[in-house]
């Protein structure tokens, strides 16, 4: 079980353990990111990224749909310094479910088209339901991706698939996406939330500092044997030193699950 507080009315959060589940809470435009929902999911990423009581995300939306997409009403072809403000702001949140140190785990159901796709592609785990649909939207209104789709979306789906569904646009059933590889598994609607806050609190499980080097080293790239040299490097002597490797190696040596701390 877990117990329900409200950032704003616009994003709930909740708890479950040290598990953080938020929720897009705009059904009326289909959780589309208007600037007050960009900002609340934004701040609130950025602040659980730094909790050591929060070991894991669940990304989720309420009404039957996920996100769909930017708010087109705040898009206007004569104000170029605002479209950069806005889409920076979407990166901010890209960067803190893809490179940020918890695990997310996205719960998927309706639309989760433009940006809404990205967070999805972006998160470490996700999860839809059988009503789940998933568009690249952004050409079918005459721009490119954003929100880091271009990064995200050949991760999950490979290149040449990533590319088809890039430049036409097209709708994905929930169960072509799991087939494709955008989604790793499906469930009933009524058991997306709990399945979600089940598989994160197992990865919140895991060692903190260890996968928060992971996705740091995965979201920087691994285009080149060297690229990937250089970053265990830098981050396996501070692995090495901290107090979840003492307690991993003890845990093994007893033959136990290891009691992570993030220290």
């Amino acid at each position: 079980m877990y117990t329900g507080t409200t950032v704003d009315e616009i994003l709930l959060e909740s708890r479950a353990g040290p598990v953080a589940v938020l929720t897009l809470n705009d059904p009326a435009r289909r959780n589309a990111l208007s600037m007050d929902l960009r900002l609340a999911l934004r701040a609130r990423l950025q602040a659980l990224g730094e909790q050591t009581d929060c070991r894991a995300i669940v990304l989720t939306g309420s009404g039957g749909y996920f996100c769909a997409g930017g708010d087109l009403g705040a898009m206007r072809g004569d104000d170029p310094a605002g479209a950069r403000m806005r889409l920076g702001i979407v990166q901010d949140i890209i960067r803190a479910v893809a490179a940020g140190p918890c695990p997310v785990v996205t719960a998927v159901d309706g639309a989760a088209f433009g940006a809404g796709m990205a967070l999805a592609a972006a998160s470490d785990h996700v999860i839809a339901s059988p009503q789940a649909r998933f568009s690249a939207s952004f050409v079918r209104l005459g721009l490119m991706p954003d929100a880091g789709l271009l990064w995200s979306l050949p991760q999950r789906v490979g290149a040449a698939r990533a590319r088809a569904l890039m430049l036409s646009g097209r709708e994905v059933s929930s169960a072509e996406a799991l087939e494709l590889g955008l989604v790793d598994e499906t469930c009933p609607p009524d058991a997306l939330v709990a399945l979600a806050i089940e598989r994160a609190g197992a990865l919140a499980q895991g060692a903190p500092l260890a996968q928060a080097q992971i996705k740091a080293a995965l979201a920087r790239g691994t285009d080149s044997l060297e690229s990937v040299l250089a970053m265990e490097r830098d981050g396996q002597p501070l692995l090495f030193g901290s107090a979840d490797f003492a307690e991993g190696l003890v845990a093994f040596r007893d033959r136990r699950a290891p009691g992570f701390s993030g220290k």
